[in-house]
């Protein structure tokens, strides 16, 4: 799907780059939550989304690239990174990453939206559904959820009078989170613990 590079987990719970622009690509961050084990799997939009969740309320700081503080590209990198998916660093950049969905397809959780700001893409979100995005925003100055549009005759918003592209990057191989203890787990389809 155009994904930049794949990012895989070490012991320790760090993001490591892997792929053609590894350089540009290395992020380290530790696992989303505690008492989780990463494991190889198709990463939905829904994942993304959750993750996403976990930081509302985090500062917004221009070049901010950490849990510390986000702009909005670095904000999208570091939880698409949390899933083993690496994205380059800016949003003019991240707008060539993906694909743009078909024509009449609908905003599917996980989308990349990009919104336009006086010199291309200036501006990004990600797509969490009902009309939601979750971004880093520099004039509520934290991480938070908006509408894309309003409801009503002058339904107009920041956002979808900005809208300029969207680009689908999931489902993407990836790392995913299962719970480090599962009193139900069993290598044997079905959960049968046969021997």
């Amino acid at each position: 799907m155009g994904v930049v590079g794949v990012l895989t987990l070490t012991a320790g719970g760090l993001v490591r780059a892997q792929g053609p622009r590894r350089a540009r690509a290395v992020v380290t961050s530790a696992l989303p939550v505690s008492g989780v084990v990463p494991v190889h799997a198709v990463v939905q939009g829904m994942d993304v989304v959750q993750s996403a969740r976990r930081f509302l309320g985090v500062p917004y700081r221009l070049g901010g690239t950490t849990p510390r503080a986000f702009d909005c590209s670095g904000f999208v990198r570091y939880v698409f990174a949390l899933h083993g998916i690496a994205l380059p660093r800016t949003a003019h950049e991240q707008a060539a990453v993906g694909e743009a969905p078909a024509p009449g397809d609908s905003l599917a959780a996980g989308d990349l939206l990009f919104f336009w700001g006086g010199r291309g893409a200036q501006h990004i979100a990600i797509y969490i559904g009902g009309d939601s995005i979750i971004h880093a925003s520099s004039t509520a100055h934290r991480v938070r959820v908006d509408r894309l549009t309003k409801g009503g005759r002058l339904g107009r918003t920041w956002f979808n009078q900005r809208l300029i592209a969207v680009r689908r990057l999931l489902p993407e191989q990836g790392v995913s989170y299962v719970p480090a203890t599962a009193s139900s787990f069993s290598f044997i389809p079905g959960g049968a613990a046969a021997w």
